[in-house]
């Protein structure tokens, strides 16, 4: 039995080439024997490559490291503006867009809304003629780009490129948007699930080096999770992973946009809490806008300025909510939570229902180590994470092959 290697020169080069460049993205400022360090990659190899990165102008020297004795070393960073990318954060009926340097500095945004009855193909050809119209804001040409990311809800197929099923917009299924906008702005496009990406830049931007193990929570049109162990995201087999949103908390509760019932985002969604708001002001015979959607952070506004009915909707989502992390908690051993996508939400019922459900389910030695706080992430910033995930796809091409024969 031999191993046998189904790798050419130009592969190994071109693997390195990637592995050289995410080091650098990641952990820069930093010096060529720290890459070498890092990467475990050949001095002669990382020399090569540097130096064709910095031809090209994606990297340059600026500065030097502290002296331990001998000649200082030269840092390498990255170039910020040798490149873009652009990132969406796809939370239908709310979209928002993002053009980033690669440094994570957001040249140009915007953000748009659309109706809830939209159909798929108007979607599409809408989201398409905003992000042309973002590029001509940012003043940035199509050959500046280096991707396009999506964020996206529901169920996608991450190898695929498809986006499965998203309940709320009425026929969307199997919809392979990688495709759709690759075939328009001749990029490379990436899918991921949007919370996972929210996270994703939570803890690029909002977190200690030392916070590797938690769940992230995001409070969106439905709820999602991302879960994080030794500082690497767990994504599962199609890229859902902590699809809690559709986890049943109630049997016999109200039907949810999936077709099921008692799902916790029937309780704790923001799309749920705007159909209770709408049938609690009907029951009473308060007029109600059907087009009027409020934001989680307006249904605590409101609460807090009396309004019986939102601190009634948000106490209950707190609730189910408290019961699916505690169930999440338990079941992973994960002991911390980030409350994200939900600016505000500190010092809110919603927040206080949720940590007094979870510690009422609870044992003591899991309370002595559990900690649950807000994110950071501010809204502006949310089609970030879909840049971030953009570079780290820059130069990564088919990966190494090895066979045994």
């Amino acid at each position: 039995m031999k191993l046998v290697l189904k790798n050419t020169t130009k592969v190994l080069k071109e693997a390195n080439k990637y592995l050289v460049m995410q080091c650098i993205l990641n952990c820069e400022p930093i010096t060529t024997e720290e890459i070498v360090k890092k990467t475990l990659v050949s001095r002669p190899t990382v020399l090569e490559i540097l130096k064709e990165l910095t031809e090209e102008g994606y990297i340059l020297k600026n500065g030097y490291s502290e002296s331990t004795g001998g000649r200082s070393a030269a840092l390498i960073n990255v170039n910020r503006d040798s490149c873009y990318a652009i990132g969406v954060d796809f939370e239908f009926p709310k979209v928002r867009m993002a053009v980033s340097n690669m440094k994570g500095g957001i040249v140009q945004s915007k953000e748009i809304k659309f109706t809830l009855n939209e159909m798929p193909e108007v979607i599409k050809k809408k989201l398409i003629s905003e992000i042309y119209l973002l590029l001509d804001r940012a003043e940035i040409t199509l050959d500046k780009i280096v991707g396009i990311g999506l964020g996206l809800s529901g169920l996608i197929d991450k190898s695929k490129g498809e986006s499965l099923r998203i309940e709320r917009i009425k026929g969307w299924h199997d919809v392979n948007i990688q495709k759709d906008l690759e075939e328009v702005f001749k990029v490379p496009v990436y899918i991921s699930n949007d919370v996972h990406l929210l996270s994703l830049v939570e803890k690029k931007k909002y977190m200690t080096l030392e916070q590797n193990d938690f769940i992230y929570i995001g409070i969106r049109s439905g709820i999602g999770s991302s879960i994080f162990y030794h500082g690497k995201m767990l994504s599962g087999n199609n890229g859902n992973a902590g699809f809690i949103g559709h986890t049943t908390v109630d049997a016999n509760g109200p039907m949810c946009f999936c077709g099921n019932r008692g799902c916790l985002d029937a309780f704790s969604g923001e799309l749920a809490m705007n159909d209770q708001y709408g049938k609690i002001c009907r029951t009473m015979g308060i007029d109600f806008d059907e087009e009027k959607y409020f934001t989680v952070q307006q249904f605590i506004k409101k609460a807090k300025e009396g309004d019986k009915a939102c601190a009634s909707i948000l106490n209950q989502a707190g609730f189910y909510l408290g019961v699916s992390i505690a169930n999440m908690v338990k079941t992973l051993e994960v002991p911390s939570v980030i409350i994200g996508a939900c600016q505000g939400i500190e010092d809110s019922i919603l927040f206080d229902t949720v940590k007094t459900t979870i510690d009422s389910l609870m044992n003591r030695e899991m309370k002595e180590c559990f900690s649950i706080h807000p994110g950071k992430l501010p809204e502006e910033e949310y089609p970030l994470g879909a840049c971030y995930y953009v570079f780290e796809h820059l130069f990564e091409k088919p990966k190494l092959s090895l066979a045994i024969d």
